[in-house]
């Protein structure tokens, strides 16, 4: 290559650097025209921008100018509010203190009325108490007046009926009934319950057995009664209307029954003081000597139909219901005089003034007698918490859960049996009255049902205990009835008319209001 060409390379490379470089240059040149132009054009807009924020701003300073004056005219109106506000709070303030004022003078005013209605009120009550008490004085005045009256009435009836003046007998004792029954009083009273039991004629005889009744007792949920004697006779009865019923289950003179117990699978056990149990069955009758019980004269339910304590003089025998069989027997050191029962079990009184709780067969609570004499016949109540106890000479003691005895005068022998039913007693004696006793009272008088010429040795009122049946010597069974509304409602049937008035203010009085005795109910 020679030099010209050399010189030549050099002089294009430089050309073309140079070229390039001003090239390059031009390019810097131009981006930075752009950018001082684009700066131009933001300084350009912010000058805008600032110079809509400065119109922005004045407005707004104007704006809030005219805010500031209608603050200032708000405030001057909150002002005047508030004023003409307090001057209302001052007003309602006074208001309020009269209101106040005026509440209290209302309210004196309403506690002088509330206190003159109630003084007014109790004026009231206090008339209405004295108006009260003088009516209660005055039903209770008309009251013991009308008792009374019946008291008498009924005496009246008595005398009467028995000198054979019937018809007025009869009105008088309905009378009776009427105003003690209206006035609550007790028709058990003896000269309402007597006269009424004479009206009634609620005793009837039946001459059943040959030898004395020593037991009259009922089977178990039945009608249907059971009776022994001392001539060896076992009975049943059932009554239908007036007529009694009667079945032979057994006669053997050879026997001497003091005592049976019907069970209530129909089988009847009687004890005969000769040491023989008779078992009456449906098919047949069975006899179990008894060797090691002397003289046994009483049959006690044990624990259950199953138990039978048999008791002799002297001795006490278990007897198994179920198979017929004596299980055993104690023998005793002294005499049994009285065979009863206490809370359901059997009780025995000896001869030397003891009683003795058996709570089995080998297992005696025993304790003194708490009353004198030698008991024959023993009764408890578990619901009225009493205990009466018979004695030989006649009397009756009445023994109350505090201890306190009351003694019950009205047989004249020995005391055979007794029965309770809630607050009536009833006895039985050798002396041949069957009695009733009220229980009411401290002063407790007898009631005669009815009184024989023969022995009463054994009695029982039947399941409703409206009838009481006793068992006299020499065979009779006497039926006394003993519910006051079956005796009210057959004297009342009975009645034919009504008193007249002359008979009215002549026997029960002219200041007493008459009234139909024929009516009632």
């Amino acid at each position: 290559m020679d030099r010209k060409d050399v010189v030549i390379g050099c002089l294009g490379l430089l050309l073309a650097g140079t070229a390039a470089g001003g090239f390059l240059k031009w390019r810097s040149w131009d981006r930075h025209t752009q950018e001082l132009e684009q700066q131009i054009k933001e300084l350009q807009l912010k000058e805008k921008r600032s110079a809509v924020d400065r119109s922005v701003s004045k407005q707004m300073e104007e704006i809030a100018y005219a805010q500031q004056a209608l603050s200032e005219e708000h405030r001057i109106e909150a002002v005047e509010q508030s004023q003409i506000a307090q001057e209302m709070t001052r007003r309602s303030e006074i208001e309020s203190q009269n209101a106040l004022k005026a509440q209290k003078y209302a309210e004196a005013s309403a506690e002088e009325a509330r206190s003159a209605q109630l003084l007014a009120e109790n004026q009231r009550q206090i008339a209405e108490q004295q108006r009260s008490q003088a009516e209660y004085s005055k039903r209770v005045a008309d009251t013991l007046n009308y008792i009374s009256l019946s008291h008498a009435l009924g005496n009246q009836a008595y005398t009467l009926y028995r000198t054979g003046d019937t018809e007025i007998g009869n009105m008088l004792a309905y009378t009776s009934f009427l105003f003690s029954r209206d006035y609550k009083g007790d028709l058990y009273a003896a000269s309402v319950f007597q006269a009424l039991s004479q009206s009634s004629k609620g005793k009837q005889d039946w001459s059943i057995h040959n030898g004395d009744i020593s037991c009259v007792n009922y089977f178990p949920g039945k009608k249907r009664m059971l009776t022994t004697s001392t001539y060896g006779e076992i009975f049943s009865h059932e009554k239908q209307g007036d007529q009694l019923y009667t079945k032979q289950l057994f006669v053997d003179r050879n026997y001497d029954f003091r005592d049976a117990y019907p069970s209530s699978n129909d089988k009847c056990y009687a004890i005969s003081k000769t040491g023989h149990l008779v078992i009456v069955k449906p098919t047949k009758s069975e006899v179990v000597t008894l060797d090691k019980i002397d003289r046994p004269f009483k049959i006690l339910l044990g624990k259950d139909e199953s138990q039978l304590y048999i008791v002799g003089e002297h001795s006490l025998g278990l007897f198994d219901a179920n198979t017929d069989e004596l299980l055993d027997v104690r023998q005793l050191d002294y005499r049994i005089t009285c065979a009863s029962k206490v809370d359901y079990k059997p009780l025995l009184f000896d001869d030397k003034g003891r009683m003795h709780v058996v709570n089995s067969l080998h297992d005696f609570t025993t304790s003194k007698v708490p009353v004198p004499g030698r008991v024959t016949a023993f009764a408890s109540s578990k619901n009225e918490h009493l205990a009466a106890y018979g004695t030989q000479d006649g009397n009756i003691y009445l023994v109350g859960q505090n201890g306190q005895v009351n003694q019950l005068k009205g047989h004249l022998s020995q005391v055979t049996k007794m029965k309770f039913n809630g607050k009536r007693l009833y006895s039985s004696s050798y002396d041949g009255k069957l009695l009733f006793w009220p229980l009411y009272d401290e002063h407790i008088k007898p009631i005669t049902l009815f009184q024989t010429d023969n022995w009463i040795l054994n009695f029982n009122y039947d399941s409703a205990k409206e009838f009481i049946w006793a068992g006299l010597a020499k065979g009779t069974l006497s039926e006394c009835l003993i519910s006051i509304d079956l005796i009210q409602d057959r004297i009342r049937k009975s009645l034919k008319r009504d008193f007249t008035k002359e008979e009215w203010n002549y026997y029960v009085g002219k200041g007493i209001p008459y009234q139909s005795i024929i009516n009632q109910q």
